[in-house]
């Protein structure tokens, strides 16, 4: 992993910091990364709750604190791994809310080219690239019912689709897609026999069902890649629902000039970056008064206001 540290960084740790409100709840995680002895290290992780910190490590030792900010307890661990996953629920009750949202925060950035049709197992974590989507997808079938909505979605968004179908084949199971063209016999694909869009439209419905309507934070990087302005406004729209019926929350990096109208007018920012220095984050300002959409302001480079 020290071989993939950004190199324009001139100092050797590494920082990450995420922030999140959680109801009326904030909540400001911090972790700093060494290299030590050829690996990396935690030199210091920090959980804050409404400003004040909850949980320290640094040092190899864990300090959990109460909202008062009381240290309850400390405990040594091993410098190489995050203290997060080692507090128990009930030692820091405040710090529960905040583990399950992280654990509940899922990445995508969907690749069609790693998606085969055979899985050899089941799989109930979606890998980020959904290479292992038929294993995922062979998971979630045991629950009798549950791919219904998927499936009644598709049937909408995929002319002449019918279903998709599971079959066990040497040892491993093969996904495959029925098609119908008017009333004639079916049709079936393998699923690597589907167009790119195909696939990737086949995914972002069962992220859309099987994630985000869950109630996950999703960080969705670039859905639209192999997708057709045609295909990706009813998806926007179904997630938009999702979203404003608080079933989730969604996070959505996109150049499409599509998605840029529908969203960055009320909630967008923007990643810049001087030169290769570091990336800041800025709310979008859009002009309300323009006669020019939010994407052709980004096209010209006007969107500074």
């Amino acid at each position: 992993m020290l071989d993939q540290r950004t190199r324009w960084l001139k100092t050797p740790n590494l920082t990450f910091e995420l922030d999140a409100k959680l109801g009326s709840w904030q909540y400001s995680y911090r972790l700093v990364l060494e290299p030590r002895e050829d690996r990396l290290a935690v030199a210091s992780e920090t959980v804050c709750f409404n400003g004040k910190p909850i949980l320290e490590f640094v040092n190899a030792e864990v300090h959990l604190y109460d909202e008062s900010s009381q240290e309850i307890v400390k405990y040594p661990i091993d410098w190489h791994r995050s203290a997060l996953p080692s507090v128990r629920q009930e030692a820091v009750p405040n710090l529960g809310l905040f583990k399950h949202w992280l654990g509940r925060l899922v990445c995508f950035r969907l690749n069609p080219f790693a998606m085969g049709p055979l899985a050899k197992s089941s799989d109930p974590v979606p890998a980020p690239d959904l290479s292992n989507f038929v294993a995922w997808y062979t998971y979630l079938k045991r629950a009798p019912g549950q791919a219904t909505p998927l499936l009644e979605s598709l049937r909408v968004v995929l002319d002449g689709f019918v279903d998709l179908t599971l079959w066990p084949a040497a040892g491993a199971n093969v996904l495959g897609a029925q098609f119908s063209n008017q009333g004639e016999p079916l049709t079936e694909f393998l699923f690597n026999e589907l167009s790119d869009g195909q696939r990737c439209l086949i995914c972002l419905y069962a992220i859309l069902v099987f994630v985000l309507d869950q109630g996950n934070t999703v960080l969705l990087d670039e859905p639209d890649n192999f997708i057709s302005l045609r295909e990706i406004q009813p998806w926007l729209m179904a997630a938009t629902d999702v979203v404003e019926n608080g079933h989730g929350q969604l996070l959505l990096i996109s150049h499409h000039p599509e998605i840029i109208d529908q969203w960055a007018a009320e909630s967008a920012v923007r990643f810049v970056r001087d030169g290769i220095g570091a990336v800041r984050v800025e709310e979008f300002h859009g002009d309300p008064e323009s006669a020019l959409t939010s994407a052709e302001l980004v096209a010209r480079g006007w969107e500074h206001g």
